[in-house]
């Protein structure tokens, strides 16, 4: 099962575990080139080829932390991104290959799910405008400008808050990760591998096993080794 432990608890019955709130906003972008740079080392494709990071400073990761926890415009807006197409263009078509378009995907963090949820698409179009304004501060050119349009003219961007995570994929208050990575629990309470439940045939392949956890990829592997144990056993 790689469900959250709400979901999971529901499903089976038992007593609703609590969670951590989300607070990832993600945008979805396609784009018809990758944008100039400030940098003058590195070409808009050797910055984009790995992790972008937008403000993820320490003492800014710090104070965006801090102030999001109560209002959707702190004063920094941090987070990072991801240029997909550079790792792996075959996500795209032949003919939007050779147009030099690009998928670029971001994720913003820190504002929560509770002030999405007092208002999710109002909150929404604030988020994104103050996230598209932290990414600009590293360009030469607006991102908007790079941005496709679709037959309507509108530009090919999607934004999913935590509360659309929620309604959308069930994930418990919007957390992709389904709670912190975890480490030491004893055998009694959590079993050999931690991924295991009251069921003997149900195991936890998701982020919320007892061990590791995000996206480690720990859960996963767990999981198929208990499920290997027990046949072989």
């Amino acid at each position: 099962m790689g469900v959250t432990p709400s979901v999971l608890a529901e499903l089976l019955g038992t007593t609703e575990v609590p969670e951590d709130t989300g607070s990832i906003f993600k945008i979805n972008m396609l784009l018809t080139k990758l944008p100039k740079i400030k940098s003058l080392v590195y070409s808009p494709k050797q910055a984009f080829t790995g992790t972008f990071h937008v403000n993820e400073g320490y003492q800014q990761m710090k104070k965006s932390y801090k102030e999001a926890r109560n209002s959707i415009s702190p004063r920094t807006f941090v987070g990072e991104m991801y240029c997909h197409t550079l790792t792996d263009n075959t996500i795209l078509s032949q003919d939007l290959n050779k147009k030099g378009y690009h998928t670029l995907t971001f994720f913003g963090l820190d504002i929560p799910y509770v002030l999405f949820k007092e208002n999710n698409e109002q909150t929404k179009k604030i988020a994104l405008e103050g996230y598209l304004k932290a990414i600009n501060s590293y360009l030469l050119e607006p991102i908007e400008g790079c941005i496709a349009t679709d037959k309507n003219g509108e530009l090919c961007i999607e934004t999913k808050s935590p509360v659309d995570l929620e309604n959308e994929l069930g994930m418990t208050e919007g957390n992709i990760f389904h709670g912190n990575l975890s480490w030491f629990f004893d055998e009694k309470n959590s079993g050999s591998w931690g991924v295991e439940t009251k069921y003997e045939n149900i195991f936890i392949c998701g982020a919320g096993a007892k061990r590791g956890g995000a996206v480690s990829g720990i859960p996963g592997h767990n999981a198929a080794m208990a499920v290997l144990e027990k046949f072989n056993h």
